[in-house]
């Protein structure tokens, strides 16, 4: 029977029948001896001979099958032993709202749905192996629990010890005398469903109430537990549905939801589909640390996991290599510089404002780790680590601080970049110890010289060292820097083509003026302006748009585009575009404005380019002139030149001598910018010569041929 049949029956209090066996075979009829499913045919055939059938067709259905052999599955009517549940729904119910599920729509709505919806429990299972039902039953209908091995010994009408093997066959064997008639007790032959083994683990493993009942309010109920969200119907209930018929309270305080790892497509991975990984090769190719990371990174735990494995070369190669190149660099230049940042200490207001930011930065994340981590969000957590390595530590802070590293002599300022640099990554090797134990403990071995990071406290971030309003100018300035280079990438200007002015918005000059320099320089541009009136480099127009403001505003759309021009057309571009609505009188009420109500064009002025996103602008003068275009060919030309020198394997403070041959222009530019490209590839002398051996390289457009020799 299927349970719609069953319940249809109990309503009408019908009897239960059981046409079936247990080999699926009919017990009765014509069809005596068949298989229900091979006898189908057969019965329509009678129906029809008999005029009883009404109509006859195949429908396409979910079906049960098993998931062993894949043959189809017969519902089949049996008694069982229950455990009456609905009488603690509501207990049950109050229970699991005190505990801190994460996710928590997991507990508030899938968990929660299912408690509102409780059924009472069938506890028995007619198998032969499994947790004996501890009942015995009695011709005259009495029935008798028994609690203990204790308690089964000094019953027994056999001769057992407390030691007897409580399995099948043995636990059969042994037999009660019924305290109403006196006759022999045989045990039920059913075993019990072996969730309630499951959900009896909290008291089990303690071997409570035989044991520890003096401390067990120390070890119940469960800080925490994590589990697969496929056990919210399985081993979160019966842990809670035994607890609250024992206890009366929940088994545990916080629980955390997995969900299942997918294939990259989002399928479920099995061997009949061929999509399963291998860990242990996944492990010799990439390494434990990365796949744990890539892991963590992809997605919530809560959430189902596409695992992808390039996403996996992905994290190997932006987070394992760059915190790997950090940690090169700055050991390379602290033992050519023989010093050890551990034997000297740097004042932090003493320091620079970019070591400050970096430190600031730091400490931030650690506050963002510890956070997320009491929310078991370990995705936010390894994401702002990568973020912080990736953009902050290596792309900002180690690129600007290089001429530092490799200024001459031991100055503040280089004892400062070692000592930030150095406290940055100890203070990641701690951070990162949780999810990346191996490359963990191989930085802080080599940066502390202690036994393991793992024999050390998680790193607690110092409030006094956050400082939003340097955070807030570096930021500021690299998000100025990236529309810049996003500028120079839309006009195809290579960053080493100097350029004259960049315009920004004039609301910033308070703040960040005095890093005007930094700007100038990430950019290599010669003057920052900050402008008061970026209308004068744009054109921009606001207008309704029609297909979507018409159907809305009807014979309103005139007023709403008469508003919308005598409105500041640039404050509602910024708004609507970084996903606001911009609040507009219209007809004396307020109405919310979004982008998709508007025709936004925008375009700059000729000989200039504009960048902005999330209410930012940049606005860059594209205009070259000869003295921009020689000093381009220069940084060309030293750029050329410091790639040769790497690929000819040249040490870092070799001395070389530059061999040239090129265009008048090239000639020109060297000329003018002699002693800077020397200064910067550590050339003794520039020679413009016919040879035969010279590399041909592209300047901005004009052949060149470099040769270089080493000075020995």
């Amino acid at each position: 029977f299927g349970e719609d049949d069953y319940n249809t029956g109990v309503k009408y209090d019908l009897p239960v029948l059981q046409p079936v066996d247990e080999d699926g075979k009919y017990t009765d009829t014509i069809w005596k001896g068949q298989f229900v499913m091979d006898a189908d045919p057969h019965i329509v055939r009678w129906l029809k001979e008999e005029g009883k059938l009404f109509k006859k067709e195949t429908i396409d259905h979910n079906y049960p099958h098993c998931w062993r052999c894949k043959t189809p599955l017969l519902y089949y009517a049996k008694p069982s032993w229950y455990i009456e549940m609905t009488k603690l729904k509501d207990k049950l119910i109050e229970n699991n709202n005190g505990v801190d599920w994460y996710p928590d729509y997991v507990g508030e709505k899938r968990f929660g749905n299912w408690l509102e919806n409780l059924n009472d429990w069938a506890i028995s299972r007619s198998r032969y192996w499994g947790t004996p039902l501890p009942i015995w039953t009695c011709e005259c209908g009495h029935t008798e629990s028994v609690g203990s091995r204790e308690e089964l010994k000094e019953r027994a009408l056999e001769e057992i010890s407390e030691d007897i093997e409580l399995h099948r066959p043995f636990v059969d064997d042994v037999h009660l005398e019924c305290p109403k008639c006196g006759e022999k007790m045989e045990r039920v032959p059913d075993v019990i469903d072996c969730w309630f083994d499951s959900g009896s683990m909290p008291f089990a493993q303690h071997h409570y109430p035989f044991e520890n009942k003096e401390n067990f309010d120390e070890l119940f109920p469960a800080d925490f537990i994590c589990e697969g969200i496929d056990q919210t119907r399985g081993w979160f209930y019966s842990l809670i549905a035994i607890s609250t018929f024992v206890t009366g309270e929940s088994p545990y305080k916080k629980v955390l939801v997995n969900d299942l790892i997918l294939d990259k497509h989002g399928k479920k991975m099995s061997k009949s589909r061929g999509n399963t990984v291998n860990p242990f090769e996944l492990f010799d190719q990439y390494g434990a640390d990365a796949l744990r990371w890539y892991l963590l990174y992809v997605s919530p735990a809560w959430t189902p996991t596409k695992f992808d494995e390039d996403g996996l070369k992905e994290v190997l190669s932006k987070f394992f290599g760059t915190i790997k190149n950090v940690y090169t660099f700055f050991s390379l230049y602290a033992n050519t510089d023989e010093v050890d940042p551990r034997e000297f200490e740097v004042d932090y207001d003493k320091r620079p404002e970019l070591d400050r930011w970096i430190i600031s930065k730091l400490n931030n994340l650690i506050k963002l780790s510890r956070e997320s981590m009491d929310e078991y969000d370990l995705t936010k957590v390894v994401r702002g680590i990568q973020d912080f390595v990736n953009e902050d530590l290596s792309n900002w802070y180690i690129r600007r601080s290089r001429r530092r590293f490799w200024a001459s002599g031991l100055s503040d300022d280089k004892k400062s970049v070692y000592a930030t640099t150095y406290e940055v990554l100890r203070d990641l090797s701690l951070l990162i110890a949780p999810y990346a134990p191996y490359i963990a403990e191989e930085l802080y071995r080599k940066l502390t010289d202690k036994k393991s990071v793992h024999l050390d406290f998680y790193p607690e971030y110092d409030e006094s060292l956050i400082d939003e309003r340097t955070e807030k100018r570096m930021d500021l300035v690299r998000n100025l820097v990236g529309l810049g280079r996003a500028s120079r990438d839309t006009e195809q200007i290579k960053v080493r083509q100097p350029l004259r002015k960049i315009h920004i918005d004039g609301k910033h000059e308070d703040l960040i003026k005095d890093l005007s320099p930094l700007i100038m320089e990430e950019l290599n541009i010669k003057e920052v302006v900050f402008e008061k009136n970026l209308r004068e480099f744009m054109n921009f127009s606001l207008k309704p748009n029609f297909r979507v403001a018409g159907p809305k505003f009807g014979n309103k759309v005139k007023d709403f585009a008469k508003a919308l021009r005598e409105a500041d057309e640039l404050e509602i571009i910024n708004t609507v575009q970084n996903g606001g609505v911009y609040e507009l009188e219209l007809g004396g009420e307020t109405i919310e404005v979004n982008e998709e109500l508007l025709d936004i064009r925008i375009d700059s002025k000729e000989g200039y380019n504009i960048s902005m996103e999330n209410n930012l602008f940049v606005i860059l003068d594209t205009n070259l002139d000869d003295e921009l275009i020689n000093e381009g060919y220069a940084r060309e030309f030293i750029s050329k030149v410091q790639q040769m020198r790497k690929n000819n394997g040249y040490e870092m403070m070799d001395n070389i001598k530059i061999f040239y041959k090129g265009p008048e222009e090239i000639e020109k530019a060297v000329k003018l910018y002699e002693d800077y490209i020397k200064t910067e590839t550590l050339a003794v002398e520039i020679v413009k010569e016919e040879r035969d051996d010279y590399k041909t390289e592209n300047l901005n457009g004009k052949e060149t041929g470099l040769k270089l020799e080493k000075i020995s």
